[in-house]
Protein backbone atom coordinates (compact mmCIF):
# COMPACT_ATOMS: atom_id res chain seq x y z
CA UNK A 1 0.00 0.00 0.00
CA UNK A 2 1.23 3.47 -1.00
CA UNK A 3 1.75 6.00 1.75
CA UNK A 4 -0.93 8.34 2.67
CA UNK A 5 -0.99 12.12 2.35
CA UNK A 6 -3.87 14.58 3.19
CA UNK A 7 -3.38 18.09 2.34
CA UNK A 8 -6.23 20.13 3.80
CA UNK A 9 -6.66 23.77 3.29
CA UNK A 10 -8.53 27.18 3.63
CA UNK A 11 -9.29 29.18 1.05
CA UNK A 12 -11.33 32.97 0.84
CA UNK A 13 -9.54 33.69 -2.84
CA UNK A 14 -7.72 30.95 -4.10
CA UNK A 15 -4.59 31.35 -3.03
CA UNK A 16 -4.09 29.37 -0.95
CA UNK A 17 -6.27 26.36 -2.69
CA UNK A 18 -4.07 26.82 -5.69
CA UNK A 19 -0.32 26.23 -3.30
CA UNK A 20 -2.40 23.34 -1.86
CA UNK A 21 -3.34 21.89 -5.38
CA UNK A 22 0.23 21.95 -6.06
CA UNK A 23 1.37 20.77 -2.83
CA UNK A 24 -0.85 17.70 -3.57
CA UNK A 25 0.72 17.12 -6.93
CA UNK A 26 4.50 17.11 -5.69
CA UNK A 27 3.16 14.28 -2.86
CA UNK A 28 1.73 12.12 -5.99
CA UNK A 29 5.06 12.54 -7.66
CA UNK A 30 6.86 11.16 -5.00
CA UNK A 31 4.43 8.06 -5.03
CA UNK A 32 1.76 9.27 -2.39
CA UNK A 33 -1.80 8.41 -2.36
CA UNK A 34 -3.06 12.11 -1.70
CA UNK A 35 -6.03 13.02 -0.34
CA UNK A 36 -6.81 17.40 -1.89
CA UNK A 37 -9.27 18.50 1.33
CA UNK A 38 -10.97 21.69 2.10
CA UNK A 39 -12.31 23.65 5.18
CA UNK A 40 -15.48 25.64 4.76
CA UNK A 41 -15.46 29.05 5.30
CA UNK A 42 -17.61 31.16 7.58
CA UNK A 43 -18.00 34.06 5.77
CA UNK A 44 -20.98 33.90 3.29
CA UNK A 45 -18.48 35.73 0.51
CA UNK A 46 -16.28 33.02 0.41
CA UNK A 47 -15.77 31.02 -2.07
CA UNK A 48 -17.39 27.65 -1.45
CA UNK A 49 -14.41 25.17 -3.70
CA UNK A 50 -14.91 21.50 -4.95
CA UNK A 51 -12.90 19.18 -3.04
CA UNK A 52 -14.38 16.99 -0.61
CA UNK A 53 -14.53 18.56 2.90
CA UNK A 54 -12.37 17.64 5.61
CA UNK A 55 -13.47 15.63 8.45
CA UNK A 56 -10.79 14.87 11.48
CA UNK A 57 -10.97 10.97 10.24
CA UNK A 58 -9.14 12.25 7.23
CA UNK A 59 -5.78 13.32 9.57
CA UNK A 60 -6.18 9.35 10.79
CA UNK A 61 -6.28 8.03 7.47
CA UNK A 62 -2.89 9.97 6.32
CA UNK A 63 0.12 9.11 7.27
CA UNK A 64 1.47 12.64 6.19
CA UNK A 65 -0.19 16.08 6.40
CA UNK A 66 -0.12 19.02 4.37
CA UNK A 67 -1.64 22.25 6.42
CA UNK A 68 -2.20 25.17 4.64
CA UNK A 69 -4.34 28.51 5.50
CA UNK A 70 -4.06 31.96 5.55
CA UNK A 71 -2.96 34.21 7.57
CA UNK A 72 -4.70 36.93 9.71
CA UNK A 73 -3.68 38.69 12.49
CA UNK A 74 -0.08 36.89 12.20
CA UNK A 75 -2.00 33.90 13.36
CA UNK A 76 -4.11 30.94 11.72
CA UNK A 77 -7.73 31.51 10.77
CA UNK A 78 -10.71 30.58 12.24
CA UNK A 79 -12.06 28.34 9.97
CA UNK A 80 -8.75 26.33 9.98
CA UNK A 81 -8.61 26.69 13.55
CA UNK A 82 -12.11 25.38 14.19
CA UNK A 83 -10.74 22.14 12.44
CA UNK A 84 -7.64 21.39 14.28
CA UNK A 85 -9.27 21.97 17.31
CA UNK A 86 -12.52 19.29 15.74
CA UNK A 87 -9.35 16.81 16.05
CA UNK A 88 -9.52 16.85 20.09
CA UNK A 89 -11.52 13.34 20.51
CA UNK A 90 -8.97 11.73 18.64
CA UNK A 91 -5.93 13.25 20.02
CA UNK A 92 -7.26 12.64 23.94
CA UNK A 93 -7.31 8.82 22.60
CA UNK A 94 -3.30 9.07 21.05
CA UNK A 95 -4.28 8.14 17.30
CA UNK A 96 -2.96 11.38 15.82
CA UNK A 97 0.85 11.05 16.89
CA UNK A 98 3.84 10.25 14.40
CA UNK A 99 2.26 11.60 11.07
CA UNK A 100 4.97 13.93 9.16
CA UNK A 101 3.20 16.90 8.26
CA UNK A 102 4.59 20.73 7.22
CA UNK A 103 2.59 23.27 6.39
CA UNK A 104 2.36 26.65 4.18
CA UNK A 105 0.70 30.03 4.23
CA UNK A 106 -0.10 33.58 2.32
CA UNK A 107 -0.86 37.01 3.30
CA UNK A 108 -0.82 40.42 1.73
CA UNK A 109 2.28 41.92 3.61
CA UNK A 110 5.45 40.45 2.84
CA UNK A 111 6.25 40.34 6.83
CA UNK A 112 2.82 40.48 7.90
CA UNK A 113 3.30 37.16 9.87
CA UNK A 114 3.70 34.69 7.57
CA UNK A 115 6.29 32.88 9.79
CA UNK A 116 4.24 33.04 13.00
CA UNK A 117 1.63 31.43 11.03
CA UNK A 118 3.44 28.73 10.33
CA UNK A 119 5.03 28.14 13.31
CA UNK A 120 1.30 28.36 15.33
CA UNK A 121 0.36 25.33 13.33
CA UNK A 122 3.93 23.82 14.31
CA UNK A 123 2.60 24.09 17.74
CA UNK A 124 -0.52 21.94 17.13
CA UNK A 125 1.62 19.31 15.02
CA UNK A 126 3.96 19.26 18.58
CA UNK A 127 0.90 18.41 20.56
CA UNK A 128 -0.13 15.49 18.06
CA UNK A 129 3.41 14.10 18.63
CA UNK A 130 3.57 15.09 14.87
CA UNK A 131 7.24 14.85 13.34
CA UNK A 132 7.41 17.88 11.83
CA UNK A 133 9.34 18.79 8.58
CA UNK A 134 9.89 22.36 7.14
CA UNK A 135 11.10 22.92 3.47
CA UNK A 136 14.30 22.25 2.17
CA UNK A 137 16.64 25.13 2.73
CA UNK A 138 19.01 23.47 0.78
CA UNK A 139 16.61 23.54 -2.21
CA UNK A 140 17.09 26.68 -4.84
CA UNK A 141 13.29 27.23 -5.14
CA UNK A 142 13.35 27.32 -1.22
CA UNK A 143 15.49 30.51 -1.44
CA UNK A 144 13.28 31.87 -4.35
CA UNK A 145 10.26 31.47 -2.82
CA UNK A 146 11.71 33.69 0.57
CA UNK A 147 13.59 31.37 1.88
CA UNK A 148 11.52 30.12 5.18
CA UNK A 149 12.87 26.67 6.37
CA UNK A 150 9.69 26.46 8.23
CA UNK A 151 7.24 25.75 5.52
CA UNK A 152 5.82 27.79 2.53
CA UNK A 153 5.20 31.51 2.87
CA UNK A 154 3.76 33.27 -0.09
CA UNK A 155 1.74 36.03 -1.61
CA UNK A 156 -1.41 36.53 -1.65
CA UNK A 157 -2.21 37.07 -5.20
CA UNK A 158 -6.14 36.26 -5.48
CA UNK A 159 -5.80 32.76 -6.94
CA UNK A 160 -2.83 32.95 -9.11
CA UNK A 161 0.47 32.22 -7.53
CA UNK A 162 3.97 33.63 -9.03
CA UNK A 163 5.82 30.70 -10.66
CA UNK A 164 8.67 30.66 -7.82
CA UNK A 165 5.92 29.98 -5.19
CA UNK A 166 4.57 27.19 -7.58
CA UNK A 167 7.87 25.56 -7.74
CA UNK A 168 8.28 25.72 -4.02
CA UNK A 169 4.72 24.36 -3.27
CA UNK A 170 5.44 21.30 -5.38
CA UNK A 171 8.89 20.67 -3.90
CA UNK A 172 7.29 21.31 -0.18
CA UNK A 173 4.56 18.16 -1.10
CA UNK A 174 7.52 16.07 -2.82
CA UNK A 175 9.50 16.63 0.53
CA UNK A 176 6.93 15.61 2.53
CA UNK A 177 5.49 12.62 0.64
CA UNK A 178 9.21 11.58 0.56
CA UNK A 179 9.74 11.19 4.71
CA UNK A 180 6.54 10.23 5.07
CA UNK A 181 7.70 7.07 3.23
CA UNK A 182 10.30 6.99 4.97
CA UNK A 183 8.37 6.86 8.36
CA UNK A 184 6.06 4.48 6.75
CA UNK A 185 8.82 2.30 6.25
CA UNK A 186 7.01 -1.88 6.54
CA UNK A 187 7.86 -2.89 9.80
CA UNK A 188 7.59 -6.41 11.55
CA UNK A 189 5.70 -6.53 15.36
CA UNK A 190 8.55 -8.05 17.35
CA UNK A 191 8.15 -8.29 21.54
CA UNK A 192 8.70 -5.51 23.35
CA UNK A 193 12.36 -4.51 25.04
CA UNK A 194 12.85 -6.02 28.31
CA UNK A 195 11.89 -3.07 30.60
CA UNK A 196 14.47 -0.64 31.81
CA UNK A 197 15.55 -1.55 35.72
CA UNK A 198 13.51 1.29 38.46
CA UNK A 199 15.78 4.13 39.05
CA UNK A 200 15.90 7.19 40.66
CA UNK A 201 17.15 10.51 39.87
CA UNK A 202 21.11 9.02 40.37
CA UNK A 203 20.96 6.39 37.85
CA UNK A 204 21.73 7.96 34.60
CA UNK A 205 24.53 9.60 36.48
CA UNK A 206 26.59 6.52 37.03
CA UNK A 207 25.61 5.26 33.42
CA UNK A 208 28.94 3.90 32.25
CA UNK A 209 30.57 4.61 29.18
CA UNK A 210 29.67 7.65 27.24
CA UNK A 211 30.25 6.96 23.49
CA UNK A 212 29.41 4.17 21.24
CA UNK A 213 28.58 1.46 24.27
CA UNK A 214 26.57 -0.53 22.40
CA UNK A 215 26.86 -3.34 20.45
CA UNK A 216 26.20 -3.62 16.48
CA UNK A 217 22.62 -4.52 17.44
CA UNK A 218 19.63 -2.82 15.14
CA UNK A 219 17.44 -0.52 17.01
CA UNK A 220 14.10 -1.29 17.38
CA UNK A 221 11.82 0.77 15.62
CA UNK A 222 8.19 1.58 14.59
CA UNK A 223 5.36 4.22 15.13
CA UNK A 224 4.72 5.33 19.00
CA UNK A 225 0.94 5.20 18.70
CA UNK A 226 0.09 5.15 22.14
CA UNK A 227 -1.11 1.49 23.26
CA UNK A 228 0.25 0.34 19.72
CA UNK A 229 2.91 -2.78 20.37
CA UNK A 230 6.65 -2.18 19.91
CA UNK A 231 7.85 -2.84 16.60
CA UNK A 232 11.42 -3.54 14.76
CA UNK A 233 12.24 -2.82 11.21
CA UNK A 234 14.08 -5.72 9.63
CA UNK A 235 17.94 -6.18 10.57
CA UNK A 236 20.04 -3.32 8.76
CA UNK A 237 23.22 -5.46 8.03
CA UNK A 238 25.19 -1.98 7.67
CA UNK A 239 24.94 -0.72 11.09
CA UNK A 240 23.10 0.11 14.25
CA UNK A 241 21.05 3.63 14.27
CA UNK A 242 23.26 6.58 15.45
CA UNK A 243 21.96 9.18 18.13
CA UNK A 244 24.18 12.10 19.12
CA UNK A 245 23.26 13.76 23.18
CA UNK A 246 24.73 16.68 22.96
CA UNK A 247 24.02 19.71 25.90
CA UNK A 248 25.53 22.38 27.43
CA UNK A 249 26.18 20.82 30.89
CA UNK A 250 27.03 23.52 32.71
CA UNK A 251 23.98 22.11 35.58
CA UNK A 252 23.92 18.68 37.45
CA UNK A 253 20.27 18.63 35.90
CA UNK A 254 21.21 18.91 32.32
CA UNK A 255 23.79 16.38 32.29
CA UNK A 256 21.84 13.33 34.30
CA UNK A 257 19.23 14.41 31.74
CA UNK A 258 21.43 13.73 28.57
CA UNK A 259 22.65 10.86 30.59
CA UNK A 260 19.41 9.68 31.03
CA UNK A 261 18.24 10.43 27.33
CA UNK A 262 21.92 8.31 26.07
CA UNK A 263 21.21 5.36 28.47
CA UNK A 264 17.22 4.96 27.25
CA UNK A 265 18.84 5.45 23.31
CA UNK A 266 21.30 2.41 23.45
CA UNK A 267 18.50 0.33 25.34
CA UNK A 268 16.65 0.23 22.12
CA UNK A 269 19.98 -0.56 20.28
CA UNK A 270 21.30 2.81 19.52
CA UNK A 271 24.78 3.68 19.32
CA UNK A 272 25.13 6.88 21.21
CA UNK A 273 27.64 9.87 21.44
CA UNK A 274 27.09 12.18 24.73
CA UNK A 275 28.94 15.32 24.06
CA UNK A 276 29.54 18.32 26.01
CA UNK A 277 29.49 21.87 24.66
CA UNK A 278 32.03 23.77 26.91
CA UNK A 279 31.38 27.65 28.10
CA UNK A 280 29.67 29.44 30.91
CA UNK A 281 31.50 29.32 34.24
CA UNK A 282 33.08 25.95 33.50
CA UNK A 283 32.84 25.07 37.05
CA UNK A 284 31.34 21.25 38.00
CA UNK A 285 28.39 21.29 40.13
CA UNK A 286 28.98 19.45 43.21
CA UNK A 287 25.85 17.38 42.60
CA UNK A 288 27.18 15.68 39.60
CA UNK A 289 28.23 12.22 40.29
CA UNK A 290 28.68 10.96 36.66
CA UNK A 291 31.82 11.15 33.93
CA UNK A 292 32.54 14.04 31.56
CA UNK A 293 31.56 14.05 28.26
CA UNK A 294 33.84 14.62 25.79
CA UNK A 295 33.39 17.97 23.94
CA UNK A 296 31.16 18.25 20.88
CA UNK A 297 32.08 18.80 17.10
CA UNK A 298 31.05 19.31 13.72
CA UNK A 299 32.02 15.81 13.26
CA UNK A 300 29.33 14.33 16.36
CA UNK A 301 26.39 15.33 14.18
CA UNK A 302 27.28 14.28 11.06
CA UNK A 303 28.05 10.99 12.32
CA UNK A 304 24.61 10.80 13.65
CA UNK A 305 21.52 9.64 12.15
CA UNK A 306 19.68 11.58 14.83
CA UNK A 307 20.26 14.63 17.54
CA UNK A 308 19.07 15.81 20.68
CA UNK A 309 20.19 19.29 21.96
CA UNK A 310 20.07 20.75 25.58
CA UNK A 311 20.63 22.92 27.87
CA UNK A 312 19.74 25.71 30.44
CA UNK A 313 17.05 28.27 30.02
CA UNK A 314 18.17 31.67 30.06
CA UNK A 315 16.00 34.61 29.57
CA UNK A 316 13.77 32.05 27.23
CA UNK A 317 15.96 30.77 25.29
CA UNK A 318 18.43 28.09 25.49
CA UNK A 319 22.09 28.94 27.05
CA UNK A 320 24.77 31.05 24.50
CA UNK A 321 27.22 27.84 24.51
CA UNK A 322 24.81 25.83 23.08
CA UNK A 323 23.09 28.20 20.94
CA UNK A 324 26.61 29.16 19.15
CA UNK A 325 27.01 25.71 18.73
CA UNK A 326 23.89 24.86 16.64
CA UNK A 327 24.32 28.12 14.75
CA UNK A 328 27.93 26.82 13.65
CA UNK A 329 25.97 23.86 11.49
CA UNK A 330 24.27 26.05 9.66
CA UNK A 331 25.15 25.29 5.92
CA UNK A 332 26.53 27.30 3.39
CA UNK A 333 24.08 28.64 1.09
CA UNK A 334 22.75 26.23 -1.41
CA UNK A 335 24.18 23.26 0.91
CA UNK A 336 23.08 20.80 3.29
CA UNK A 337 24.55 21.10 6.76
CA UNK A 338 25.10 18.18 9.09
CA UNK A 339 21.65 18.12 10.72
CA UNK A 340 19.92 17.62 6.58
CA UNK A 341 17.17 15.17 6.83
CA UNK A 342 17.98 13.77 10.42
CA UNK A 343 15.65 13.12 13.66
CA UNK A 344 16.06 16.15 16.20
CA UNK A 345 14.71 17.58 19.39
CA UNK A 346 15.67 19.27 22.66
CA UNK A 347 15.35 19.29 26.67
CA UNK A 348 15.98 22.37 29.01
CA UNK A 349 16.08 23.14 32.64
CA UNK A 350 14.62 26.29 33.96
CA UNK A 351 14.36 27.97 37.25
CA UNK A 352 10.81 27.67 37.73
CA UNK A 353 7.69 25.78 36.09
CA UNK A 354 6.79 28.77 33.45
CA UNK A 355 10.49 30.42 33.45
CA UNK A 356 11.22 28.98 29.52
CA UNK A 357 11.21 25.78 29.22
CA UNK A 358 8.59 26.04 26.43
CA UNK A 359 9.81 28.73 24.76
CA UNK A 360 13.74 28.11 25.20
CA UNK A 361 12.50 24.27 23.00
CA UNK A 362 9.80 26.28 20.47
CA UNK A 363 13.41 28.40 19.89
CA UNK A 364 15.42 25.64 19.74
CA UNK A 365 13.19 23.63 16.98
CA UNK A 366 13.19 26.97 14.59
CA UNK A 367 17.03 26.72 14.55
CA UNK A 368 16.96 22.99 13.91
CA UNK A 369 14.63 23.74 11.21
CA UNK A 370 16.70 26.24 9.72
CA UNK A 371 19.86 23.03 8.94
CA UNK A 372 16.82 20.80 7.49
CA UNK A 373 15.83 18.50 10.46
CA UNK A 374 12.62 16.91 10.81
CA UNK A 375 11.33 17.58 14.45
CA UNK A 376 10.45 14.68 16.48
CA UNK A 377 8.79 16.19 19.89
CA UNK A 378 7.25 13.93 22.74
CA UNK A 379 4.26 15.15 21.98
CA UNK A 380 1.76 13.00 24.52
CA UNK A 381 2.69 10.22 22.84
CA UNK A 382 3.51 8.44 26.02
CA UNK A 383 1.98 8.66 30.06
CA UNK A 384 5.69 9.56 31.34
CA UNK A 385 5.24 13.15 29.10
CA UNK A 386 1.97 14.28 31.18
CA UNK A 387 3.62 12.58 34.60
CA UNK A 388 6.65 15.36 34.26
CA UNK A 389 4.33 18.25 33.14
CA UNK A 390 3.19 17.86 29.99
CA UNK A 391 5.81 19.70 27.85
CA UNK A 392 4.97 18.61 24.21
CA UNK A 393 7.88 20.48 22.67
CA UNK A 394 10.64 18.46 24.78
CA UNK A 395 11.64 17.05 28.54
CA UNK A 396 11.94 19.65 31.19
CA UNK A 397 12.83 20.02 34.30
CA UNK A 398 12.61 23.05 37.17
CA UNK A 399 14.42 23.54 39.44
CA UNK A 400 12.07 24.99 41.87
CA UNK A 401 11.22 20.72 42.26
CA UNK A 402 14.73 20.24 43.44
CA UNK A 403 18.56 20.33 42.03
CA UNK A 404 18.38 16.96 39.86
CA UNK A 405 15.09 15.63 37.78
CA UNK A 406 12.56 13.93 39.91
CA UNK A 407 12.01 9.86 38.50
CA UNK A 408 9.12 10.96 36.67
CA UNK A 409 11.10 13.91 34.32
CA UNK A 410 13.95 10.71 34.02
CA UNK A 411 11.18 8.72 32.56
CA UNK A 412 10.26 11.36 29.91
CA UNK A 413 13.60 11.77 29.31
CA UNK A 414 14.08 8.07 28.45
CA UNK A 415 11.59 8.06 26.11
CA UNK A 416 12.48 10.94 24.56
CA UNK A 417 16.33 9.12 23.69
CA UNK A 418 14.02 5.82 22.71
CA UNK A 419 11.50 7.64 20.74
CA UNK A 420 14.51 10.52 18.59
CA UNK A 421 16.45 6.88 17.81
CA UNK A 422 13.62 5.44 16.31
CA UNK A 423 12.77 8.00 14.53
CA UNK A 424 16.34 8.27 13.15
CA UNK A 425 16.65 4.68 12.49
CA UNK A 426 13.41 5.52 10.26
CA UNK A 427 14.75 8.59 8.61
CA UNK A 428 17.91 7.32 7.54
CA UNK A 429 16.39 4.90 5.37
CA UNK A 430 15.74 4.74 1.79
CA UNK A 431 11.89 5.65 0.41
CA UNK A 432 10.09 2.95 -1.08
CA UNK A 433 10.52 3.60 -4.99
CA UNK A 434 8.09 6.18 -6.13
CA UNK A 435 6.27 6.05 -8.75
CA UNK A 436 7.43 8.84 -10.33
CA UNK A 437 10.49 11.30 -9.57
CA UNK A 438 11.24 14.60 -9.51
CA UNK A 439 13.06 15.49 -12.42
CA UNK A 440 13.91 18.94 -11.09
CA UNK A 441 12.91 21.94 -8.99
CA UNK A 442 11.60 24.24 -11.29
CA UNK A 443 8.36 25.10 -12.01
CA UNK A 444 7.22 23.19 -15.28
CA UNK A 445 4.74 25.86 -16.59
CA UNK A 446 2.83 29.20 -14.97
CA UNK A 447 -0.19 27.84 -16.46
CA UNK A 448 -3.61 27.01 -14.71
CA UNK A 449 -3.73 25.05 -11.69
CA UNK A 450 -4.80 21.75 -12.22
CA UNK A 451 -7.11 19.94 -9.82
CA UNK A 452 -7.55 16.35 -9.46
CA UNK A 453 -10.65 15.17 -8.08
CA UNK A 454 -11.06 11.65 -6.53
CA UNK A 455 -14.06 10.06 -5.12
CA UNK A 456 -13.39 8.33 -1.79
CA UNK A 457 -14.95 7.10 1.16
CA UNK A 458 -14.43 7.69 4.87
CA UNK A 459 -11.91 5.79 6.99
CA UNK A 460 -12.04 5.69 10.73
CA UNK A 461 -9.37 3.74 11.67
Amino acid sequence: MSHRVAVVYHSRHGTVRALAALAAEGARQAGAEVRLLRVTDDEPAGHRWPEPEAVPEDVLWADGLVLACPTYYGNVSSPFKRFLESTSPLWQRGLLADRVATALTVSTQRHGGREATLTALHHTLYHWGCWVAGSDPADPVTRAAGGTPYGLAADNRQGEPASHERAAARALGHRLATLTARSRARFLVSPAPAALPEHGPHRSAVEGPTDDAAADVPAATGRADAGAPRAALPRDASRPVRLAVVHHGEEAAVRVLAQEIAAAARAVGARVRLRRVPGGSGAASAAWLGPAAAPATVADIAWADAVVFGAPVRLGAPAAPLLDFVQALEPAEGGRGPLWGKAAGGFAVAAARHAGCETALLHLGHMLLHGGAVLVPPGYTDPSVKAAGGNPYGTSHCRCEGSLPTPQTLAAAAHQGRRTALAGDLLRRAPRSSRTVRAGSADAGTGPVRLVIRSRGRSTA
